[in-house]
């Protein structure tokens, strides 16, 4: 449940989930120890020092290559305020003061993280009323901005004449390596006697709740029974979220839960819960739950391969695979497209070995194109034991990108190379027309843009 130049780069600050609270809020927080200076002005953005020092030591943690050097930070803070000032001119509205689910979400992941509401606070040196304004501020303006990078960019389109000329013009060794992919469709098929096994893991959750009524403690069987391992290991604990997080069926059980009180069992896409609301603090909900997932005997899924088998049997010229899961397959994501199992990550119908499961990988190995495996036990995405067959489709040995195979990925390049194009010219005007002042002492610095230089003179 972050002196040497870098052609076309756009440094933006970038919002890291775990590389401190410290640091993601002290680029917003202007007030007590943290406002050291400030180094330049644009429009009505100042920028601080701290801005600057705490970017820095955010890349540092980041790590991945060398920290950015000081004149490169503030360069990058500078653009920021640059789409900031936009922002402020297009009338894009703000909700530094408002209500977010989003910040509910990653003040609630903090909270974890620290142990605690206490824990966080004193790790921070601030009341969590503060952390969550600042965090709020800081969340608005990299909403806003990216709103005005959008609308700089929102026209433009790469023709297949560009995207050609793109491809032409690129050293072959300076395109990226597409690694080994493969295609393929999938039958699948629940474990028959499901009913069964919705009936067994229900009367299991009974017991476990009865148990708990009896006076049993919920986080103790949570580690012991629960299958929902990341949350099984602190007792169950889902800790601060906002409603919305959850699936809708979970959801609404927890929150018409009072604190203390045990659900009745919720059936989820996920299998099947019991929850114990802990508390409540604002929007947020904190709960326990204990997971649990039908099973199924060996004789249960030995009966469903020999279904499976018996389907494979009829395929033919007549019978193909792809018409053999319209009509038999019970995975609702793939049967209607012909089996092709869908890429959730990257989309389309490539795999890389990394994005399939062992089981299934296991069984593609095994094929050469266009051959159908045996039926055997897998996973949905969901976690739910089902039992399948698949098909080689095609496997795509690794190669560099090239237009035959990767066209949208060739597009892709083209058009990101011509936003930063434009988004570089609309940066050379904006500094031109707008109020900015550089402290001197950043005189010395190379910076990319040869526009900053007039800056530590005069505002315009």
């Amino acid at each position: 449940m972050i002196m040497a130049r870098r052609k076309m780069r756009i440094r933006m600050p970038r919002l890291g989930w775990c590389l401190g609270l410290l640091l993601m809020l002290s680029g917003v927080a202007r007030g007590g120890e943290l406002v050291d200076g400030v180094v330049a002005t644009v429009g009505t953005h100042p920028v601080f020092l701290s801005d600057v020092e705490m970017e820095i030591a955010r890349a540092r943690m980041q790590g991945g290559g060398p920290a950015p050097s000081r004149c490169e930070v503030l360069e990058s803070v500078l653009i920021h305020n640059l789409f900031l000032d936009q922002a402020d001119l297009d009338s894009i509205p703000s909700n530094a003061t408002g209500e977010s689910p989003e910040t509910d979400r990653r003040i609630a992941y903090f909270i974890q993280q620290a142990g605690g509401e206490a824990g966080l606070e004193k790790a921070y040196g601030r009341p969590i009323q503060q952390i969550r304004k600042d965090l709020q501020k800081m969340l608005d303006e990299q909403q806003r901005t990216s709103q005005v990078r959008q609308s700089v960019v929102r026209d433009v389109q790469v023709t297949p004449s560009e995207v050609r000329a793109f491809y032409a013009g690129e050293p072959r060794d300076s395109l990226p390596m597409m690694p080994v992919s493969y295609i393929y469709r999938q039958l699948v098929l629940d474990p028959t006697d499901k009913s069964l096994a919705d009936y067994e893991v229900r009367e299991r959750l009974l017991k476990l709740r009865g148990r708990i009524i009896k006076g049993e403690r919920f986080s103790t069987l949570a580690v012991a029974y629960s299958e929902d391992r990341g949350s099984a290991i602190k007792g169950g604990e889902m800790g601060y979220l906002p409603k919305e997080s959850f699936v809708k069926p979970f959801a609404d059980a927890a929150a018409s839960l009072r604190e203390g009180q045990v659900s009745n069992i919720v059936k989820t896409e996920y299998g099947y819960h019991i929850i114990q609301m802990i508390g409540r603090k604002d929007k947020l909900i904190n709960v326990r739950h204990i997971l649990l997932k039908p099973s199924y005997t060996s004789e249960m899924i030995a009966r469903t391969s020999q279904r499976l088998d018996s389907i494979r049997g009829l395929l033919s010229d007549s019978l193909t695979f792809a018409q053999a899961c319209e009509r038999y397959s019970q995975d609702k994501d793939t049967k209607m497209n012909g089996g092709y199992a869908v890429n959730p990550m990257a989309g389309g119908l490539r795999f890389e070995k990394e994005a399939i499961l062992p089981v299934d990988f296991y069984a593609l190995q095994e094929l050469k194109e266009g051959q159908v495996s045996r039926p055997y036990e897998s996973r949905d995405r969901l976690g739910n034991a089902v039992v399948k067959m698949v098909q080689l489709e095609r496997i795509i040995p690794a190669h560099r990108v090239n237009l035959e195979l990767d066209y949208d990925r060739v597009q892709e390049l083209a058009k990101q190379r011509k936003e930063r194009k434009v988004l570089e010219e609309w940066i050379g005007k904006k500094v031109g027309r707008t109020y900015i002042h550089i402290d001197p002492e950043y005189k010395s610095c190379r910076f990319e843009r040869s526009a900053w230089t007039p800056k530590f003179e005069s505002a315009f």
